[in-house]
């Protein structure tokens, strides 16, 4: 069966925290006298969306009809960042506005001419990783509450930044297994907190973070699949590797690895993660076995790797992508 075509019928939710990608883009124009760095000639500055802002965009640019919900502030790149994702059809209306907590903000400062491959210089991040507020908190579960059963499946983006309460995790993961709907978790930290999801997609150090030991061999990582799924009470566990590739184990015991695609042409692994889960999310949701979901969760990456920044993929790269190696979309 074909899965890729299904994508367009798909509606996912996507909760997550919100961040507001700056890129501040720079023609070096010589050394400062004031001390040893460049000083950039001012050529651009746009916002884009990160964290579970991305990982929305990536569903979206495959298909998917999604609705965000998450916190932003009041503030310009909280403006932008809802305008830019309104133009691209991801629906905002979950997303809570506070007047006292500014939009997770990551400013990037990149250098180059215009024949050249930008270079990042230097980051610089706007946080508050404090817990949301209690008003925002019921907000953001009324919405959910709301608009759950007209939903295929639930992405849960955690990045740390105060989304996630312990009532939030609580409460949507169990609201999701009450109304049957894939739930797919990607979290930063505190893995175990999201026990009962149908999948949680660490790499090696989350997965190693939850189970307090550094991964490093293949050995191990069957050893923490194995270890970490039934703690959890998922349905598959994906503990993504890099370059080494993916590997997926199930409720009944099973695993499988598969190795990375084109991983000799990586150009840029920014926003891969949210590529692979937000891929999963579709093929679960449209119907797919767990083994095709992984197979184009990895071709996904394959192709955002080789792009240059937070990158998407199309359904029609996707499909080209599936047939080339061989496989069915």
């Amino acid at each position: 069966m074909n899965y890729i075509p299904l994508f367009k019928e798909r509606k996912i939710m996507v909760i997550g925290d919100i961040i507001a990608d700056e890129f501040i883009i720079g023609q070096p124009e010589r050394l400062s006298r004031e001390a040893p760095v460049l000083i950039l000639l001012h050529r651009n500055t746009e916002i884009l969306p990160g964290g579970g802002a991305n990982a929305a965009y990536n569903i979206c640019s495959l298909g998917g009809s999604v609705s965000l919900v998450g916190v932003i502030g009041d503030d310009r790149a909280g403006r932008l960042l809802s305008q830019f994702l309104q133009e691209k059809g991801i629906k905002t209306g979950g997303i809570a506005i506070c007047q006292d907590r500014p939009t997770a903000l990551k400013t990037r400062i990149l250098a180059g001419g215009e024949q050249v491959v930008k270079q990042q210089v230097v980051r610089i991040d706007y946080l508050d990783r404090s817990p949301i507020k209690k008003d925002i908190e019921e907000k953001i579960l009324d919405y959910i509450s709301s608009g759950i059963e007209n939903i295929d499946g639930i992405l849960l983006s955690d990045y740390g930044n105060g989304v996630f309460t312990e009532r939030v995790k609580r409460e949507v993961i169990q609201l999701a297994r009450k109304k049957k709907k894939v739930v797919s978790v990607d979290t930063r930290f505190n893995l175990r907190d999201f026990r009962g999801a149908t999948i949680a997609t660490p790499n090696l150090e989350e997965a190693g973070y939850a189970l307090g030991r550094s991964i490093t061999t293949q050995a191990e990582v069957i050893d923490a699949g194995k270890e970490l799924l039934p703690q959890m009470d998922l349905d598959y566990l994906l503990i993504t590797q890099g370059g080494e590739g993916m590997t997926i184990f199930t409720r009944g015991g099973d695993y499988k690895h598969i190795p990375a695609a084109n991983y000799t042409e990586v150009f840029d692994v920014t926003g891969a993660g949210d590529t692979v889960v937000g891929t999963l999310t579709l093929a679960l949701s449209s119907g797919a076995d767990i083994y095709t979901a992984m197979e184009l969760a990895n071709y996904a990456a394959g192709i955002v790797i080789r792009k240059s920044g937070v990158a998407t993929v199309t359904p029609e790269e996707l499909r080209k992508e599936v047939l080339k190696n061989g496989g069915k979309d």
